[in-house]
């Protein structure tokens, strides 16, 4: 996996999360004390875990995918990552409030 901060815009900052040869452009927001928590798409989820979890099976790609979404805090829709910090911070916070409350 390679990731890097890429690029900071207006209301957003943004990384590339490299997995098997496909750059993702994930979010980077702060939490409630101060942690830069990555939020990946919906995509990026779709090509690590392509597979349904079973008893036999985590769903994985490989140990690869399993590394890249250790670093992943969140997923959501690649419409909410474009998205600015306000109101995709307003999402997350639906489902992690203790994150960002």
């Amino acid at each position: 996996m390679e990731s890097r901060v890429h690029k900071t815009e207006r209301y957003m900052t943004t990384t590339e999360i490299n997995y098997n040869g496909t750059d993702y452009t994930c979010r980077i927001v702060t939490s409630n004390e101060g942690e830069s928590l990555i939020i990946g798409g919906l995509e990026l989820l779709d090509a690590l875990m392509p597979y349904p979890i079973t008893d036999k099976c985590n769903g994985f790609a490989d140990k690869e995918a399993e590394r890249v979404d250790e670093e992943i805090f969140f997923y959501t829709s690649e419409s909410d990552l474009k998205l600015p910090d306000n109101e995709l911070v307003a999402i997350l916070s639906e489902s992690n409030p203790e994150w960002f409350d």
